[in-house]
């Protein structure tokens, strides 16, 4: 009978320390996220902020059709440099 007893106990406190790994690693898995979608929001107005600034200084100097085909072209190569960067099976550089 303490046998049995013992390892009941024994069993609870593995769960315990179970317990505490996961919720240590579901927390520090929530802050990677959160900080991963920060990265992300703010690359993106990074992003925005250099398109915008790329437009405004070539609209003094060329006609706004001009322009808006030169940043068309740059948004579509920033676009096909970040789908190239995540196709699967390229080797990725740190």
């Amino acid at each position: 009978m303490k046998g049995l007893a013992e390892l009941i106990i024994s069993f609870f406190d593995l769960l315990e320390a179970e317990g505490q790994l996961l919720q240590r690693n579901v927390l520090r898995t929530l802050r990677m996220a959160l900080l991963f979608a920060l990265g992300l929001l703010f690359g993106a107005a990074g992003l925005a902020f250099f398109v915008a600034a790329l437009y405004n200084a070539l609209s003094y100097v060329l006609d706004p059709a001009w322009v808006l085909c030169i940043m068309g072209i740059v948004c579509a190569g920033i676009a096909g440099g970040l789908l190239w960067m995540s196709l699967p099976g390229k080797k990725q550089t740190p």
